[in-house]
């Protein structure tokens, strides 16, 4: 899992674009694999006030990494509702690891999903 702020996501996909585009190819070997992103994708797609870079590039560069890395990624509009997503979504991979481990089947119910 990786989490990043806007300007720390435009940073990765221009002037560190290399270093980023190897650890989301790491990632997308772990299972549960997820980019996390403080910002909404409204903002992601929006002209950056402090950065040349090309929103549409950045954020092409996100669905490529979806696409052809299998590496989802999740925009939050604050820091802290990024948080609180990300502890839900480690809870649940957690949750459905220790019901598969103990023979519990996968689902909490039959309308679980």
């Amino acid at each position: 899992m990786e989490r990043k702020d806007l300007s720390d996501l435009v940073n990765s996909f221009t002037a560190e674009r290399s270093t980023f585009i190897h650890r989301l190819r790491l990632m997308a070997q772990v299972p549960h694999r997820l980019l996390v992103i403080d910002a909404a994708l409204s903002q992601v797609k929006s002209r950056y006030p402090h950065s040349g870079a090309d929103p549409n590039r950045i954020t092409q560069s996100l669905i490529a990494a979806l696409a052809g890395l299998g590496v989802p990624f999740l925009c939050t509009e604050t820091h802290e509702l990024g948080a609180e997503i990300v502890a839900s979504y480690l809870y649940q991979v957690h949750l459905y690891h220790w019901l598969e481990a103990n023979d519990c089947g996968r689902f909490l119910s039959d309308s679980d999903l």
